[in-house]
């Protein structure tokens, strides 16, 4: 491919991105938008009654209820702003786990990409999500390896491994903790096998199997791509238990720090989510949010678009109330878009000044 084929497809992938990014910006801000105004509106109607009320004991309680509705308002001067920072922190570490897993799945293919290179490709790769079908995350992550020397089929069934290994850690925790918590039990149980049933792909021996078919089908659509490394991956993979320990080990600490974050979320919102002690709030918060991200990537939606609003009010409401649940989903993905962009700000300004420094020299 020449130079300027590159650039040219480098330039149509930036640009389908951004119009995903902006596209799950403004339904998110619409959302909150709709919230806010829900809010306001009972506000008011509160307001009315205590006109209306017939006994002092009748105002008195309208009176509590409007204080309560009034500090509940979904507005930037009642939120939480030190937990919404912790909660960013949170959630840009939780970038990192996942680049790890990557660079060990291109070590189990052969090659030595250096790590830098791959962390970069994994982060900038999520932006791919935000485009229907999630092609472009893997379009983007297997495009940017290729730069950094594995090949392309090979940086693909990495991604694949990487993919794998997240969504099946992330359905574990999720099946392990709703079954704890306050939910229908038909719905702990379909978590909880679900779970288990994702923890198997990722089983060596199994493996094995899943990567062969992959392999496959990558090298018959691309033929000329064709590499001896991928060739030898699904034996290489069903004979390594490093890479499923390390890559369930990084997982989970990649899904406890999202946990974390959306936890710090959800307590930076307006009003008393109450009921439920924090411990139990911080359970359903990491169960809700691991679910969420699960089946809503399996939907294929832009970044899960209405999937996880969906899952967070069938899990989460139940510990924090409806419009609590719903406003922390829409919150989460407007914090989660903004730390994902100004992550690859960051890499792209540091990529910059390293090969400034590198053509001084």
């Amino acid at each position: 491919m020449s130079p300027k084929v590159k650039r040219i497809a480098r330039a149509l992938i930036a640009i389908i991105v951004i119009v995903g990014l902006i596209l799950a910006t403004r339904t998110a801000v619409g959302q909150w938008s709709q919230q806010k105004s829900a809010a306001i509106a009972r506000v008011k109607a509160l307001e009315a009654a205590i006109d209306s009320a017939e006994t002092s004991a009748q105002r008195q309680r309208i009176e509590s209820e409007l204080v309560s509705a009034r500090s509940s308002v979904p507005a930037i001067e009642n939120l939480g702003w030190a937990k919404i920072g912790v909660a960013a922190a949170f959630y840009g570490i939780s970038l990192i786990p996942g680049g790890l897993v990557l660079y060990e799945g291109t070590r189990v293919l052969g090659y030595r990409a250096p790590l830098r290179d791959v962390l970069s490709a994994q982060v900038v790769g999520h932006l791919g999500k935000y485009v229907p079908g999630k092609a472009m995350v893997v379009v983007i992550r297997a495009g940017r390896l290729a730069s950094a020397g594995v090949p392309l089929v090979a940086g693909t069934i990495a991604v694949f491994l990487e993919t794998l290994t997240m969504m099946a850690v992330g359905a574990a925790v999720a099946g392990g903790l709703i079954f704890l918590l306050p939910v229908a039990r038909w719905i702990a149980w379909c978590a909880l096998l679900g779970g288990i049933a994702a923890t198997l792909p990722t089983l060596p021996p199994v493996l094995k199997r899943v990567v062969g078919k992959v392999n496959s089908k990558q090298t018959e659509s691309a033929e000329k791509d064709r590499d001896a490394g991928a060739e030898f991956a699904a034996i290489a993979v069903s004979h390594d238990w490093r890479f499923f320990l390390a890559a369930w080990w990084w997982q989970g600490l990649a899904w406890v720090l999202i946990g974390a974050s959306f936890a710090c979320l959800v307590e930076s919102l307006p009003g008393d989510p109450a009921g439920y002690s924090a411990t139990v709030r911080h359970a359903a918060s990491t169960a809700s949010i691991a679910l969420a991200m699960v089946v809503g990537f399996a939907s294929l939606l832009p970044g899960g678009a209405g999937v996880r609003e969906l899952t967070l009010a069938v899990v989460l409401a139940p510990v924090i109330g409806s419009s609590h649940a719903l406003l922390a989903a829409i919150l989460a993905r407007l914090l989660f878009i903004g730390v994902e962009m100004l992550a690859v700000v960051g890499i792209t300004l540091t990529h910059r000044v390293r090969e400034s420094i590198l053509r001084s020299d």
